[in-house]
């Protein structure tokens, strides 16, 4: 159970907060849906509606002006051959990870944001998961099987790979069983080699499965979302000393002259779908209508 509940928040237990824990909304797995080439087809999805030349991709946003006399936002932005680019708008949506707002939040905006939205973000807990994919030439378990979830004991709690909470099949990959990892112990897989992780991950599959015969992975990937800048983590919990407003300081927008100048979605920033990538979703069409709500009632 505490495998189960720590990959839910992506933490240590005793850093969230029970007063906050069921804030959440619970999703029906009915409903669920398995996108069999990832996220990728959103955005191709996306995509398909947006001129080439709206689009720019390899930039950091390194700096966000948001007070004006025009009541305009200058944002400044780096390519990767460390080139700068600015750009002028009317309004901006900041659609960064909470990880990523707790890291630069203070060197980002300009001026720093108001003392309420940088305690919140500081406040709410933003936790680590990470997946194992592991990929065979021939794979060893049956087809009808779905994986198996694991019940460790309480013996050399400190170990890494105690955090995988369980292994699982994958209906569009057949060859490819996915570990799943959270907190501590996921920062530390991202830095081991492939080698080592496969070498763990076996040893685990045939202790548990029961068999020794099962042989190492064939390809082993895994992902890095704690290390990369441009996310530092996986998604946000209630922490302890967070607040049931952390969420609603988070999402409300900078204003200039009554005017919603910079706005923020993410998940972090739905009160129901907190952690969920549907959050995520529709927390960016929550403040697409609202600059839409905006515009249309000053013409």
């Amino acid at each position: 159970m505490s495998g189960y509940l720590g990959l839910y928040v992506g933490d240590d237990l005793k850093l969230a907060s029970a007063n906050c824990y069921e804030m959440g909304g619970e999703y029906d797995d009915d409903n669920d849906v398995i996108l069999s080439h990832g996220y990728s087809l959103v955005l191709k999805a996306l995509k398909e509606d947006l001129t080439d030349s709206s689009l720019k991709f390899k930039r950091n946003v390194v700096s966000i002006q948001w007070k004006s006399e025009q009541s305009t936002v200058k944002v400044i932005c780096e390519t990767e051959d460390k080139n700068v680019e600015e750009y002028l708008a009317d309004h901006v949506i900041v659609t960064c990870s909470l990880g990523h707002l707790k890291q630069f939040h203070d060197n980002l905006f300009h001026p720093s944001l108001p003392e309420k939205k940088i305690k919140a973000i500081e406040k709410m807990g933003f936790g680590s998961v990470g997946k194992i994919f592991l990929y065979y030439e021939i794979p060893f378990w049956r087809k009808e099987e779905s994986g198996i979830v694991l019940a460790w004991d309480s013996s050399d709690d400190d170990a890494w790979y105690k955090s995988i909470f369980k292994f699982s099949t994958i209906p569009t990959c057949e060859n490819v069983l996915l570990a799943w990892i959270h907190g501590k112990a996921s920062k530390h897989m991202e830095t081991l080699s492939l080698n080592e992780v496969a070498r763990t991950c076996t040893d685990i599959l045939r202790k548990f499965w029961k068999n020794k015969e099962i042989p190492e992975p064939s390809l082993t990937q895994t992902s890095s979302w704690s290390r990369d800048p441009s996310f530092l983590g996986a998604y946000s919990y209630f922490a302890v000393d967070s607040h049931k407003s952390c969420i609603s300081d988070i999402a409300e927008p900078l204003f200039v002259a009554d005017k919603p100048i910079v706005c923020f979605a993410g998940e972090a920033t739905d009160s129901t779908w907190f952690s969920y990538a549907h959050g995520a979703r529709s927390s960016g069409i929550r403040e697409a209508n609202r600059i839409l709500k905006i515009n249309s009632t000053s013409k």
